[in-house]
């Protein structure tokens, strides 16, 4: 008989780091955000915060970030020369203390309800930044043919205990100036 995981101790997020390290897509890391995801409570009213990051989008972000002046980059990004997994990781970091636990760079669970909107409030915030923006600009410009955007990361709102049953967030742009700002979290 399976334990209630709502009576345990949720493991470390060191735990599974190791077995993380390289893995930025949450498809790729499904076993092991199964077995983390079967050790929390993970429900309607404790929901999970899922990353699935497009590495090429945010490496050609991050190339970007590094040709503008970094000193006006947000303090929320520690490392320098950014770089795609330091950028990933420092935005986690920044993310982390809001959730309620983490998995990886892929996942932050898990979280009450307004854990689960202070995370999408606050990563919408940081994506509107003007230094972000400059950034996305130059390295994720819109196809204006096609109207396609590109993103650094889909996200995804998830309450069952199997990681691709999760359901897509559909982050709405933000508007300044009645101007659409880039999304790069959907």
């Amino acid at each position: 008989m399976k334990s209630d995981p709502s009576s345990r101790t949720p493991p470390s997020a060191n735990s599974f780091d190791a077995k993380l390290r390289d893995v930025f897509s949450f498809r790729a890391a499904i076993p092991v955000l199964d077995d983390y995801l079967s050790s929390i409570k993970i429900d309607d009213d404790n929901p999970g915060f899922l990353f699935d990051w497009e590495v090429d989008n945010v490496t050609a972000f991050v190339n970007a970030m590094n040709g503008l002046d970094v000193a006006q980059a947000p303090v929320w990004l520690r490392t320098r020369p950014i770089t795609a997994q330091s950028f990933i990781d420092d935005l986690v970091h920044r993310l982390q203390p809001l959730a309620g636990g983490r998995c990886g760079r892929v996942l932050l669970a898990p979280n009450t309800h307004q854990q689960f909107g202070a995370v999408a409030v606050t990563l919408v915030g940081l994506q509107n930044d003007d230094f972000v923006q400059t950034a996305a600009q130059v390295a994720l410009p819109v196809d204006n043919s096609t109207n396609a955007e590109r993103y650094l990361a889909t996200t995804y709102y998830l309450t069952e205990t199997k990681a691709q049953q999760s359901h897509p967030n559909n982050l709405q742009p933000t508007l300044r100036n009645d101007e659409a700002l880039h999304r790069l979290f959907i």
